[in-house]
């Protein structure tokens, strides 16, 4: 009981001792900390908004005209077996029809002795099954249907989609790696002064037979208060600016309490180590 009220009596005094210098640590990780708790929030958001709009994806299957009904009528059961293949719907050419209507709030084929729009069958997906890879092998597929004129779906779209958000997550683990390195050092630099400041005390207590880990727990303390402070602010900072912000059509997203909290446990253990590594230079 004795030597865990030194070490807490010593990592307040390190704490206390040293205002401006503590202040001037918790900044400088609160902004790495921020800045990593912001790319986070966007990449959620960026994965959410492509989830969104990813299931909207089908796939329009533009039938050849000198097929009969029923012929139709056996491409869209087979259509249907297909695997991934959640829903599908055949558009006759009145429905065709409608839906140019709807879409362009006039009736372009009014005064017209025949509809010319074609038929077609449009495939819609199961979440799991929407990438560009599957819909790019289906679409070679379906090419080689007899009776299928034409297809259509963003696949451009799909691709230049799939590779922002691999970007964005490269990017996240990029820079979370930098952070976590960055934090180790800084709390190091920031030990190792703190440790010079009691240089003399520190000696006459390796002359009294302090040990290593006794010696290093005050440091250890020092360090995870420093990050511990530093990422719950930023994570607080994210979590209150997240409510003042809307864009139209696009939610934003944050990490679950839970995933903060463990992120926050992560960030205790970094500045511990960085703490240990510090004190143990110093001794």
């Amino acid at each position: 009981m004795i030597r865990f009220l030194y070490i807490l009596k010593k990592f307040v005094l390190n704490i206390w001792g040293r205002p401006l210098a503590v202040l001037g640590s918790v900044l400088s990780l609160f902004l790495l900390f921020l800045l990593f708790s912001l790319v986070w929030t966007v990449s959620l958001t960026v994965t959410n908004f492509y989830d969104r709009m990813v299931s909207d994806i089908d796939i329009e299957i533009f039938l050849d005209e000198v097929i009969p009904d029923s012929t139709a009528g056996i491409i869209r059961e087979t259509l249907g077996k297909l695997e991934g293949v959640e829903r599908v719907d055949y558009i006759t050419r009145e429905a065709a029809r409608v839906r140019l209507q709807d879409m362009l709030g006039v009736d372009l084929l009014e005064g017209l002795d025949e509809n010319p729009l074609p038929r077609s069958v449009i495939l819609s997906f199961e979440p799991n099954y929407l990438n560009s890879d599957n819909l790019n092998r289906l679409s070679s597929d379906l090419y080689r249907l007899q009776g299928v004129d034409d297809i259509f779906y963003p696949s451009h779209w799909l691709e230049k989609a799939e590779f922002t958000r691999i970007l964005i997550s490269d990017l996240l683990i990029l820079l979370g790696t930098v952070i976590g390195i960055a934090v180790i050092l800084y709390c190091i630099h920031a030990i190792i002064l703190s440790a010079r400041t009691r240089a003399e005390e520190l000696i006459q207590m390796q002359l009294m037979g302090g040990g290593p880990v006794f010696l290093s727990l005050p440091y250890m303390i020092e360090g995870i208060f420093y990050a511990l402070v530093s990422a719950a602010a930023a994570w607080t900072m994210t979590y209150y600016a997240a409510g003042y912000f809307t864009f139209q059509s696009i939610e934003i997203f944050i990490p679950t309490i839970n995933e903060i909290v463990y992120f926050c446990l992560g960030a205790a253990a970094i500045g511990m180590i960085g703490g240990y590594i510090g004190i143990r230079r110093s001794l």
